[in-house]
């Protein structure tokens, strides 16, 4: 990145604070811990790792068409749209930041979603809405008190997901049910692969920041 003088300056938050941990906690998130167990049981062992490898395929493929990108030009405010617009021209940057706006907005209500439901597994006596509404209440306060503040807070977030994954590898192992390698009975795969590849979109948070 480089100033007005033409100077290199550092990124504000690092590439750690401000690429790696946002895009990690939304990669290792609700859709991964939620759906993995509903993703085997619909298309089988065999076809979920078809679907994480095709995600992963596609994600890989974004990373580097988005490197190559930002390492030929100055990138500025803007993130995503602000490289297709200057690579692909204002009408198309146009047309694609419409959904890309709406994409970060409904995301709010995805992420709070799965974060109720797996609230609501430790404690059922809440009400959904009331937990949904302090989730949302409480991020708000956070976004609005500095982005260096909430880049903190992610770093709290990320010591809890390491000890649950911590915490998943080290427990027993033991299958409740028979797992099938492929299963032809569920949901289609292509519907599932819908759902699944939210998980690994986690590289655009890192690219807005």
């Amino acid at each position: 990145m480089t100033d007005k003088n033409g100077k290199v300056s550092s990124g504000r938050f690092g590439a750690f604070g401000g690429v790696f941990t946002p895009s990690t906690l939304t990669i290792l998130g609700v859709i991964l811990f939620l759906r993995a167990g509903w993703v085997v049981g619909n298309v089988g062992l065999l076809g979920a790792v078809a679907i994480i490898i095709i995600s992963h395929i596609i994600s890989l493929a974004t990373g580097l068409s988005l490197s190559a990108i930002a390492t030929s030009m100055d990138v500025r405010a803007g993130g995503n749209y602000y490289m297709i617009s200057s690579t692909l021209g204002l009408e198309i940057g146009g047309s694609i930041g419409i959904p890309l706006y709406l994409s970060q907005a409904l995301s709010l209500a995805f992420y709070t979603i799965g974060f109720t439901e797996g609230f609501r597994w430790l404690f059922p006596q809440f009400n959904t809405v009331i937990i949904a509404s302090s989730t949302c209440i409480v991020l708000t306060i956070i976004a609005m008190i500095s982005a260096d503040w909430a880049i903190k807070v992610q770093y709290v977030i990320l010591a809890i997901l390491g000890l649950s994954l911590f915490s998943f590898f080290s427990s027993r192992t033991g299958a409740q049910h028979p797992i099938a390698l492929f299963n032809t009975s569920g949901v289609g795969f292509w519907s599932v692969f819908a759902i699944f590849f939210p998980a690994v979109t986690g590289l655009e948070v890192g690219v807005s920041m």
